[in-house]
């Protein structure tokens, strides 16, 4: 997790129903739940708050689950339960492509939509246009964009508008995705990952340690596949000398995007 993800960690100031103190809020790839716990901690304890994943592998135990707080199983592609349609005054997603399709992105918005009561804000944040950079002239950062030059095969999607993996080569209008969904006071900012940084922690240099062995887990998944070019050694090696640029200085940034929608009142 980068700085500027650590720093996302509540909602933007015109999302006024995150100050009610009956809100409910839905925190979709919930993941390790720190997100959902810090802001819960944040709001009144009469805020509800749910947390839905793929998977229970990182939820917390559940006997130490706060009151207020719960974690569901769920795809967001899925219809999601009668219960829970409705009933959220924020659905927030962070930070969980690799790359979306138009279409695809679509479907799972339209999916999210259906939690939200009237009136209630969809906020996504989510990144795309990685890039690299030195920081001393003369050093190298070929192994640092080999590895992401290998990820080719996860971007393989069609009229892509977001995700980590994904380069901007066109305006892709994720605004127009969210209004012909019917959301309202729909806003998109988008801001550099360095645009804070804090020297004293080392975040950029820990940011791109971490990405980079984010990316090294992707092209592990591609040992297996025939023609795919990588092998075990490939990765240790580029994953050896990934390190050593970055200990010369090397550093990424990404766009960090986040769009926001309203569902209109009944």
């Amino acid at each position: 997790m980068t700085g500027l993800q650590d720093r996302n960690r509540e909602f933007l100031p015109h999302i006024e129903d995150t100050r009610k103190p009956t809100a409910k809020i839905a925190d979709i790839g919930t993941g390790s739940e720190a997100w959902l716990l810090d802001v819960a901690k944040s709001l009144p304890s009469t805020c509800q708050f749910t947390g839905f994943d793929l998977r229970s592998s990182a939820f917390p135990p559940r006997d130490t689950w706060p009151s207020n707080v719960s974690f569901n199983i769920h795809d967001m592609y899925l219809p999601f339960p009668a219960s829970e349609r409705g009933t959220y005054d924020v659905v927030a997603v962070r930070f969980i492509s690799s790359v979306a399709g138009r279409e695809e992105w679509a479907r799972s918005i339209a999916n999210l939509i259906t939690l939200l009561k009237p009136g209630g804000w969809l906020q996504w944040i989510d990144s795309c246009n990685f890039a690299l950079y030195n920081s001393m002239p003369g050093t190298s950062r070929a192994a640092c964009q080999e590895i992401y030059d290998g990820l080719d095969l996860f971007r393989d999607k069609a009229d892509p508008v977001i995700g980590l993996m994904m380069q901007e080569t066109k305006n892709p209008r994720r605004e127009d995705v969210f209004r012909g969904l019917g959301l309202v006071d729909v806003h998109e900012d988008v801001f550099s990952s360095d645009r804070l940084q804090d020297l004293e922690a080392n975040a950029r240099d820990k940011g791109t340690r971490n990405i980079i062995a984010c990316f090294l887990g992707c092209l592990e998944g591609l040992v297996t596949v025939d023609g795919s070019g990588w092998t075990a050694e490939r990765i240790e090696r580029l994953k050896e000398e990934a390190m050593r640029e970055i200990d010369s200085g090397v550093y990424h940034t990404l766009n960090q995007v986040c769009i926001i929608g309203r569902k209109c009142e009944a």
